[in-house]
């Protein structure tokens, strides 16, 4: 076996005792296996943080006009669901509903649909329905003063099962 002399005091001891019997220093080979273990982890802790940091520059942050818009779309598409399935409940055939365009205001208080439904007699026809602040207006009068040149926008409605 080989003789190493003790980092810490100078003493000469064989390389493969675990500790110093003059200065209890840990053993030459221990305590090149606990650096390198500290060594490694330290690496892989860096690289770790080396990667994130990679990832979050790489990341695009949405503007906040753009969340706005979307939260207003998610808004706007949960409010023209809740209209449709009231407009569906009205309907004499309900399951014969199907809807052409779905449009809304900016705020949401004003929302109009296009449809075809199948009356009594069983003659498929195309209606339109306005829903202003919650109210069902069928009316063609109500659909003009409502729906006709004002400043409107596509809403997305998802289908929900009777």
């Amino acid at each position: 076996m080989a003789i190493v002399k003790c980092k810490v005091c100078g003493e000469e001891i064989e390389e493969t005792i675990p500790k110093c019997p003059r200065c209890d220093s840990l053993g030459p080979k221990r305590g090149k296996k606990i650096r390198l273990i500290l060594l490694c982890v330290m690496v892989v802790i860096l690289a770790f943080l080396g990667l994130g940091f990679y990832l979050k520059m790489n990341e695009v942050e949405k503007p906040y006009e753009e969340v706005l818009k979307e939260k207003l779309d998610a808004k706007l598409s949960q409010r023209g669901l809740t209209a449709m399935l009231l407009l569906r409940s009205r309907l004499d055939n309900p399951d014969s509903m199907q809807l052409i365009s779905s449009i809304a205001n900016e705020d949401g208080s004003v929302l109009c649909f296009e449809f075809t439904e199948t009356d009594v007699s069983g003659k498929k026809k195309k209606s339109k329905a306005a829903f202003v602040d919650g109210e069902l207006n069928r009316t063609e009068a109500g659909w003009r003063l409502f729906c006709v040149g004002k400043s409107m926008r596509p809403i997305t409605v998802k289908k929900q099962p009777m």
